[in-house]
């Protein structure tokens, strides 16, 4: 593996599907954000999953194998979600989905609090952070809403050369084809320039 030297990767347009691109192979060199413990608690800290200093915490009183545990099976349920984004529609009504995603739900600890926001007060839901397990808990909850409320025909793979990553189709045609315009629709742009080029010259 790749020393991540690059942020993770947040083009999807969903949580759920960010972290099935937590692994990735820019430049032909696989980089796996949630490849140990250390790694793991960096990705859930760079997309915002729980506060940095909640995360920090919970690392200071936790032994580093409970972290690796959780951290390998972020890794197995990340390749669980990924097997199946190809059929994603399968995962409406799937009774094997819903118990998977209800036992790590079950591991949640929510509370509730009333705060100002623009002169307003809004409720809020917070998750406790007391156990390495319960970092997995926003990501089955974003996978839960994912087949739940989202149109699961606009899950796409991106159609780049060697591209690994998947994305959540919000465009409103729905005819987004790449991760990312300004790299793999770039790279494909000039791909059929060369090509027509060639063409040509021939």
């Amino acid at each position: 593996m790749h020393s991540p030297s690059l942020p993770p990767f947040v083009i999807a347009g969903h949580l759920a599907i960010d972290f099935v691109n937590s692994v990735a192979t820019p430049s032909g060199e696989t980089i796996d954000w949630l490849r140990d413990a250390g790694a793991a608690l960096d990705w859930f800290a760079s997309l915002s999953v729980f506060p940095v200093s909640g995360l920090r915490k919970l690392q200071r009183s936790v032994s580093l194998t409970a972290f690796n545990e959780v951290a390998a099976e972020a890794r197995e349920l990340r390749e669980w979600l990924r097997g199946r984004l190809p059929h994603a529609t399968r995962l409406h009504g799937s009774s094997q989905v819903s118990e998977r995603l209800n036992a790590l739900l079950s591991r949640g600890s929510a509370f509730y609090a009333l705060e100002k926001t623009d002169g307003e007060l809004t409720l809020h839901e917070y998750q406790r952070l007391e156990s390495p397990g319960q970092v997995l808990v926003p990501i089955a909850k974003a996978i839960a809403r994912l087949v739940t409320e989202e149109d699961l025909t606009r899950v796409r793979a991106c159609e780049g050369v060697g591209c690994t990553l998947w994305f959540l189709d919000q465009t409103k045609p729905g005819r987004r084809r790449f991760c990312s315009p300004d790299v793999c629709g770039n790279r494909a742009k000039v791909a059929a320039f060369r090509s027509r080029q060639r063409n040509a010259d021939g």
